[in-house]
């Protein structure tokens, strides 16, 4: 893990549809939080937990009725890595304020904003996707068979989209 330094960041945090965290801490928009100590990454670790990547947020939270909020950590932070699962820029943080609780559709509409790259690691957590969200993700990223793949395998559930090798053989 990372070196403890004292700056701002902007990014996301995942919360329970109570908006507790995994922990039963509940936290509400417009408000800022502090810990006591030092600050230290992971399971056992104390600070809050946020992402800088929107995508990430939602392998922390299970079920689709997770909320996710538009964050800004500040104080003391330290930045943690998972190189096994390719995951960076996770931070904790001794302050953190929740500055906008977004809406499914902003989730949404952030996502295919993004890369193919983050929208396949988006589709990995489970996020599940509506028809009509799905067919978003299919017109933006039409030429893409490798978001289209994801959307077949985790979507849809179809097990054999990454042993095709033409999009033109795809499930419907």
């Amino acid at each position: 893990m990372g070196k403890v330094e004292k700056k701002t960041i902007d990014g996301y945090k995942a919360f329970n549809s109570d908006m507790t965290n995994n922990y039963g801490y509940k936290f509400e928009e417009g408000v800022t939080y502090r810990i006591e100590g030092d600050v230290a990454f992971g399971v056992h670790g104390n600070g809050f937990h946020m992402c800088k990547n929107l995508e990430d947020t939602c392998r922390y939270i299970e079920g689709n009725d997770m909320k996710i909020a538009k964050v800004t950590g500040s104080g003391d932070i330290v930045e943690g890595f998972d190189d096994y699962n390719e995951y960076y820029d996770m931070y904790s943080t001794s302050e953190i304020t929740i500055n906008h609780i977004m809406s499914r559709e902003e989730v949404i509409s952030e996502m295919l904003k993004r890369s193919e790259f983050q929208v396949c690691r988006f589709l990995v957590t489970g996020y599940k996707l509506n028809d009509f969200e799905e067919q978003l993700f299919r017109t933006k990223y039409a030429y893409s068979f490798l978001v289209n793949q994801y959307l077949d395998f985790y979507a849809l559930g179809d097990e054999d989209a990454f042993n095709r090798t033409s999009s033109s053989s795809r499930k419907k």
